[in-house]
């Protein structure tokens, strides 16, 4: 087709007055081809001016023709019709053709009328960044992350699914039109303003978490009998809250969704509701919605009565990927209508008297109920279980699991890992680290996550832990790490435990047990990932002062072994066995004691773990209580409220600062994210170069309390600082064009007065002068630091001798790094802050007993 080349088209004239001719043949030629074609024209003409046989007669029979034009007859009849330019521009602008309207309309400048906003988020929200603009041709869109182009940001919105804190930076959007005599040579520019996306770990302080505010209460409503019912209630908060609905202030079990609904109205649905709404910041009560339902007199007069169950459905066991079936025969006055019940909530199409399930997985497994109403009432069936034989597992839960609630979930997970006496272990960090991600974000556990304590930080963990315990609180603790057992006493080694120890050397689990039970705590789950070997150097009978007085059947114990038995870890393997089948059910919707059968029958199957290794279980727990039940406070609000402080205060990261060199002019940022609740990662990027070709920051002078891995010290890459290797995997290594650094610091707790006080230096090179600069820095106490059971930490100990360097203490050299050109402004900053570890199931590949360690 030939390019316009033409002089604008007067809009006013006919449209067979379109001159010239080459414009209105190449018009015709795009119309007469998909996907935008004349048929697509006659749809948007309005007042359909032509009938469906008339439009085949008059313009579709034209294909058939050798060199017949369908468009050319359209567009001479539309110009007999009196139709203008002017009108068949507006026709073209509806079907946004832009190469047609490319022939007859003037081209237009552009013009921005929407600028896009900086915008904050948490870590995995999606966020949305918009921009508009107006021109002809019409405008094409280019987003760009700083100086780099987003692939997929080719509309007037950018929209990131999931956002993570590489993501953060600047943003803009390029907005350009192509030229009309060569659609594929762009013609003009305009840039937006530039915007600031801010990522919010989500492992950030409780200072962003927003209490719920309920945005519609429900209305008051008045239904006809039998007639469907819907109430609506929608709040915001942050995290997303919870609802529960109440009838007459009574709880209705089941009915925990925004919406409650019923498709046929029963008088005793008549009353007044409300919703309570809530989450882990605060709760806040709807206003009472007034439900009527109007019965008529003659409908209350002639009924009999409510209907009666005949034939109730019967329990049953089943197999995995099989069929089910439950049936419940009732009679009665009138229409019967049935509703089938799993757990107190509605099954979806369970409206008939016989409810079939064609395959059984374990998410079907549970309780079930029928409800049978008339016009007259409804009755509800007694429940019924379905669950698998008692060979393959024991569910058998005697009432709903959702009617437990906490009034908070606190967990303390320690990993013990490198040991001054003892062999040293390979997987503790990790399965520590494993654990902390799935009772955080999984399970909205407040967790303190620990590592490589000594004897004093293990006792002050324990204290610091039981002190966020209350009434009706969900307390987990997991230890990971080298232990034993003497006369029905477990003891856990710290990592300055002497190489002949004993008890007094060690931190009793039923010392933890008691000061968790102390608290009235709703349950009390206690994992022990070590050795359960007896220690013949202790011959001292079991102390009496950790004896539990008396048993509140919420206990439950989950050893990885058994007495008198060794625990093990494959050796090249992320987690433990123990924890590999832990992570795996953690999060099943099972009673406690049944996720941990679970557990069991997982190492019982394994090839390399079944003949060595044996996970035991001790409980009294008497509820049917998971790890999944909700959080409802309500009557703890105050103490759930000191808590979330407290908690928050012990894990918040200083602000990332900013160091100018003024003699060079090199910008440097040094910001934090953690690892652990003492273990933190700082890392440097140099924003700016300045005078310099190349330089180097790096992280010395640390205080002798805290432990720096020289090896890992001011490494250009995550991996390479010592992170644990769960943790690795979800972290990406800045771009190649940006200078940064990572150094991982250690023993947080043990900083001693108000600050942590290192210092920043900065090899350069300048006019092939090799330079050095250094930078005072003072950073207030981060995490658990800050904590004042902490105040008083025991002296430094030595580093480890297998964490001395061969070559002794050399600092690194910036030569390794090649030359940089710093991009220009705005810069896209590098930030990195904490990530959800979530891990792949896996199996144990086949291996030998030499791979195993012992966690003794």
């Amino acid at each position: 087709m030939a390019t316009p080349s033409h002089q604008p088209i007067d809009p006013s004239i006919n449209i067979c007055d379109i001159k010239p001719y080459s414009v209105f043949k190449d018009l015709c030629n795009l119309l007469d081809r998909p996907p935008c074609s004349w048929r697509n024209l006659l749809d948007v003409i309005p007042d359909k001016m032509y009938k469906k046989h008339e439009i085949e007669q008059k313009f579709g029979m034209a294909t058939l023709q050798s060199g017949g034009s369908p468009s050319k007859l359209l567009l001479q009849d539309l110009g007999r019709r009196g139709k203008t330019v002017r009108q068949l521009i507006s026709y073209l602008e509806k079907l946004q053709h832009e190469r047609a309207l490319m022939l007859l309309k003037q081209e237009e400048q552009l013009q921005i009328t929407r600028q896009p906003e900086s915008v904050s988020s948490m870590e995995g929200d999606a966020v949305e960044l918009k921009c508009q603009a107006v021109g002809f041709p019409y405008p094409r869109y280019q987003w760009y992350h700083g100086n780099r182009e987003i692939a997929t940001g080719m509309d007037s919105v950018l929209r990131l699914e999931e956002v993570c804190p590489e993501d953060a930076g600047q943003y803009i959007c390029r907005i350009h039109k192509v030229s009309s005599r060569d659609p594929r040579k762009p013609q003009s520019y305009v840039f937006t303003e530039w915007v600031q996306l801010t990522v919010i770990p989500t492992n950030a302080s409780e200072q962003y978490d927003d209490p719920p505010h309920i945005a519609v209460h429900p209305s008051p409503v008045r239904v006809a009998l039998s007639g469907p019912v819907s109430l609506s209630c929608g709040a915001r908060g942050k995290p997303a809250p919870f609802y529960q609905w109440y009838k007459d202030k009574v709880l209705l079990q089941g009915e925990t969704r925004r919406e409650i609904y019923y498709d046929q109205a029963k008088a005793s649905d008549q009353g007044v509701y409300t919703c309570r709404v809530w989450n882990r910041v605060g709760e806040v009560w709807s206003q009472g919605a007034q439900v009527t339902v109007a019965v008529p007199a003659v409908t209350q007069s002639c009924a009999p009565g409510i209907p009666e169950i005949v034939m109730p459905p019967v329990s049953g066991d089943c197999v995995l990927g099989g069929t089910a079936k439950f049936i419940c025969e009732a009679r009665g006055h009138g229409q019967l209508f049935y509703q089938w019940y799993k757990n107190g909530k509605p099954v979806p199409g369970g409206d008939r008297s016989t409810l079939c399930i064609p395959r059984v997985t374990l998410d079907v497994l549970g309780s079930y109920q029928c409800r049978v109403s008339n016009s007259a009432g409804d009755v509800m069936s007694k429940p019924v279980w379905l669950k698998l034989p008692e060979k393959d597992v024991d569910y058998g839960p005697e009432k709903p699991v959702e009617r437990y609630y906490a009034t908070d979930k606190v967990a303390l997970v320690i990993g013990n890992q490198y040991y001054r006496n003892q062999d040293n272990l390979e997987a503790s960090i990790n399965d520590a680290y494993t654990l902390s991600n799935i009772l955080r974000n999984e399970l909205d556990f407040k967790v303190v996550s620990l590592t490589n304590l000594d004897l004093q930080d293990m006792t002050n963990a324990v204290q610091a832990f039981c002190e966020l315990l209350n009434e009706g609180v969900y307390g987990v603790f997991y230890y990971g790490g080298h232990g034993y057992e003497n006369l029905g006493q477990q003891f856990m080694m710290p990592i300055d435990v002497p190489a002949t120890y004993r008890a007094s050397d060690c931190v009793c689990a039923q010392m933890v047990l008691k000061k968790m039970q102390e608290k009235s705590t709703g349950l009390n789950l206690l994992l022990l990932d070590m050795c359960r070997m007896r220690n013949k150097d202790c011959s001292q009978p079991p102390s009496e002062a950790w004896d539990i007085e008396r048993p509140r059947g919420n206990v439950v114990f989950g050893f990885a072994t058994c007495s008198n038995a060794e625990a093990f870890e494959v050796q090249g393997e992320r987690n433990g066995i123990f924890m590999s089948y832990l992570k795996r059910y953690i999060t099943q919707p099972l009673r406690v004691t049944h996720m941990l059968e679970q557990v069991q029958k997982g190492v019982g199957q394994d090839k390399q773990a079944s003949h060595v290794q044996f996970p035991q279980i001790m409980a009294d727990l008497r509820e049917d209580r998971t790890l999944r039940d909700p959080i409802s406070f309500h009557g703890h609000t105050q103490e759930f409220c000191v808590r979330n402080q407290r908690w928050a205060a012990a894990h918040e990261l200083p602000e990332a600062i900013n160091i100018c060199f003024q003699s060079c002019g090199v910008h440097v940022k040094l910001g934090f994210f953690a690892e652990f609740s003492n273990v933190m990662v700082m890392y440097l990027t140099v924003l700016d170069l300045g005078k310099t070709k190349q330089c180097l920051p790096s992280l010395r002078d640390f205080p002798p309390e805290v432990e720096i891995d020289v090896k890992f010290s001011n490494k250009d890459r995550v991996e390479d600082i010592g992170c644990c290797s769960n943790m690795v995997t979800h972290f990406q290594n800045p771009p190649k064009d940006i200078n940064s650094v990572f150094t991982r610091v250690m023993d947080i707790q043990k900083i001693k007065g108000n600050n942590l006080e290192l210092s920043l230096f900065l090899d350069y090179m300048i006019d092939g002068e090799t330079l050095q600069e250094s930078h005072p820095i003072l950073i207030p106490k981060p995490l658990v630091s800050k904590m004042p059971i902490w105040q008083n930490p025991l002296p430094p100990r030595p580093l480890p001798p297998h964490l001395y360097p061969e070559g002794g203490f050399a600092n690194p050299s910036f030569q390794q790094y090649p030359p940089q050109q710093y991009p220009p402004q705005p810069f896209p900053e590098y930030q990195l802050g904490p990530r959800i570890a979530r891990e792949s199931e896996y199996d144990f590949d086949e291996k030998t007993l030499d791979d195993l360690n012992l966690n003794t």
